[in-house]
């Protein structure tokens, strides 16, 4: 057996060092001998017809092999000028992204595929707003002027919670702490904030808190779980906090030009939520030609049924306190 030296990155804690040493402890005849995640570095003992399947195995397990060389022993490291076995991800900017979406290139079919899914089920949620108006709510005094703009803003943001959560579920493969970390946080805030403003504006201070709260809280640890217990409890902070301050926005924005500030502030929630996928782009790489991502009716399905909840809580809901439009 020889010595190897692996440096990988997104190994950032305990638990990163835990899932790669499970991983790669699974395969017959590979033997660890340090793993550090401040170093960013694995050293192992293994024969030469195992050195692929530990650098897939570390793939796997949601982390990437900036670098992996023969050592002369156990705690060797890696030389400045050594070459060996590279697995680093493309380098894709923003507008790459755009230009092979809107391009109809084979490589950005899936990332294609969810973005028209997701104008699509913006279309069935504004057809179902539009026929609840005309049949139910259009005679209701002052709904156009005050309930009505608040029900829009809800459709896009429904749509892009959702969306969000189908482009990383998409992956289908663990993710490392950081990541995971991150993304159980901006979710959770970006679906509590949204949700918030809209239940803060129609059923008060309390009841908005606590009922975006929970969908806050429910959203971030979803979004966490796969990096762990410290990915959920991210989650569950940014819930906590995204929907009180949501709600205790609109409340406080009340006599203020609040539908403007509503699309502003769904503006920006909808853009960190973009880049929450840029993001994932950029450390997961490509979902490729090769994912086939969930159909249109999935989607549309998902965001039909969270826009009735929401809508439903927001027109007959409990109110307590000051709501918009009195």
């Amino acid at each position: 057996m020889k010595h190897y030296e692996a440096k990988i990155t997104g190994m950032t804690c305990v638990s990163c060092e835990h899932a790669i040493s499970k991983a790669v402890s699974k395969i017959d005849g590979v033997e660890i001998e340090h793993i550090s995640a401040s170093e960013g570095r694995l050293l192992f003992k293994a024969k030469d017809d195992k050195l692929e399947e530990v650098k897939s195995a570390i793939r796997d397990a949601g982390y990437k092999v900036a670098d992996c060389c023969q050592t002369e022993s156990g705690m060797g490291r890696m030389g400045a000028d050594e070459k060996g076995a590279e697995d680093i991800s493309e380098i894709v900017t923003v507008k790459e992204v755009i230009y092979g979406i809107l391009d109809d290139k084979a490589e950005w079919k899936a990332e294609r595929r969810l973005l028209i899914n997701s104008v699509g089920s913006l279309a069935v949620l504004l057809v179902l707003l539009a026929v609840m108006y005309f049949g139910l709510w259009q005679g209701v005094a002052g709904f156009t002027e005050n309930r009505l703009p608040l029900l829009i803003i809800g459709a896009v943001s429904v749509v892009s919670i959702v969306a969000a959560g189908y482009h990383f579920a998409a992956y289908h493969k663990p993710i490392s702490c950081s990541l995971g970390m991150m993304e159980g946080m901006t979710f959770g805030m970006m679906t509590g904030f949204l949700v918030g403003a809209l239940l803060g504006a129609t059923n008060g201070m309390f009841w908005g808190s606590v009922l975006s709260m929970i969908i806050g809280c429910i959203a971030g640890a979803w979004a966490g779980r796969l990096s762990g217990v410290m990915g959920i409890m991210e989650g569950l902070m940014a819930g906590v906090m995204s929907g009180t301050m949501g709600a205790m926005l609109s409340v406080m924005l009340l006599a203020s030009p609040l539908i403007a500030f509503l699309w502003l502030l769904t503006f920006f929630c909808v853009l960190i939520l973009a880049a929450l996928a840029y993001m994932q782009i950029k450390e997961l790489g490509r979902l490729g030609r090769s994912i086939e991502v969930e159909s249109l009716s999935s989607m549309a399905s998902t965001c039909f049924i969270f826009f009735v909840i929401l809508t439903l809580i927001m027109i007959y809901g409990p109110v307590m306190g000051p709501v918009f439009g009195g």
